[in-house]
């Protein structure tokens, strides 16, 4: 008997095949969705950050959207881009910049896991 979960990952890998993705290692899951590194058809590297969630409502999905759309217009270069939002009743996928290097955690903290001032941080933006 297939689990929501399992319900879930299907529709994610059907998604991904349907947009010309080919899945290169899962980079994270948490609660509220799972976070692929995918090569795309053009060759390109990118990472898709599915949410899910009930998406019906259309308050909630409206401002969702204008949110992510807002936030695809952002460039700097201390950002990570947002190339699309795509939204299902049951799950909003993010097509995101792919960079290499490691995790945001990673970059902010030195080898043995101390933070790095926020004096040093402003210096190096």
């Amino acid at each position: 008997m297939a689990t929501d979960n399992d319900k879930g990952e299907d529709l994610i890998q059907a998604t991904l095949a349907k947009k010309g993705y080919t899945e290169v290692s899962k980079l994270g899951e948490g609660g509220m969705g799972v976070v692929y590194k995918c090569r795309h058809a053009d060759g390109g590297l990118r990472v898709l950050k599915f949410l899910r969630g009930d998406f019906e409502s259309s308050e909630e999905a409206q401002a969702l959207l204008e949110e992510g759309n807002q936030m695809r217009q952002l460039r700097h270069p201390n950002l990570v881009q947002i190339w699309q939002l795509i939204m299902t009743p049951t799950l909003v996928m993010l097509e995101l910049e792919f960079l290499a290097g490691g995790d945001l955690h990673c970059r902010i903290h030195d080898p043995q896991g101390r933070p790095i001032s926020s004096e040093i941080l402003m210096i190096r933006a």
